[in-house]
C-alpha cells in the first residue's frame, strides 16, 4: 500500500490539478495541512453530487484541509488511469497528511453522507 501511495505522488505531482480553493496537487502537498484529494471522473455515476458534497466539505474545513480535484478522465491522466485501475470505485476521497505518509480511503457513501464525512475529516485532521 505504502508503494501505491509513494507512485501515486510521484505521477500526481506531474499533473496540473485545481482544487476547490485553487491549489495545485503539488501546492496543497506541500502546505502543512492535511490533503483531501476527490478522485472521479465525468462519466462515473454520481461524480456531480459528489462534487458537491466535496465543496459543502470546502466551505466547512477550508481551515483544516486543502481540497484538490482530479478528474482522471482528463488525457492527461492516462497514465495513472492505465497503471491503477481505479475505475470500479469512481468517484472516492483520498486524504493524506504528513507528506502522503498516513492515508485514507472515503467511499462514495462515506462522502455522500455529511455525518460520516465531517466525522472522518475531524478524526483524521487530529
Amino acid at each position: 500500500m505504502k508503494r501505491f501511495i509513494n507512485m501515486f505522488f510521484a505521477i500526481m505531482l506531474s499533473f496540473s490539478v485545481l482544487s476547490v480553493n485553487a491549489l495545485t496537487f503539488e501546492e496543497a502537498y506541500m502546505q502543512t495541512k492535511p490533503m483531501a484529494v476527490v478522485i472521479y471522473a465525468d462519466w462515473a455515476s454520481g461524480y456531480e453530487t459528489v462534487l458537491q458534497a466535496f465543496e459543502s466539505a470546502n466551505e466547512q474545513f477550508e481551515s483544516k484541509y486543502n481540497f484538490v480535484k482530479l478528474n482522471i478522465a482528463d488525457k492527461d491522466t492516462a497514465f495513472f488511469n492505465k497503471k491503477y485501475h481505479i475505475y470500479p470505485n469512481l468517484p472516492y476521497v483520498l486524504l493524506f497528511k504528513d507528506r502522503g505518509r498516513i492515508s485514507r480511503y472515503l467511499t462514495k457513501d462515506c462522502i455522500l453522507d455529511n455525518s460520516c464525512f465531517s466525522d472522518r475529516l475531524n478524526m483524521f485532521a487530529n
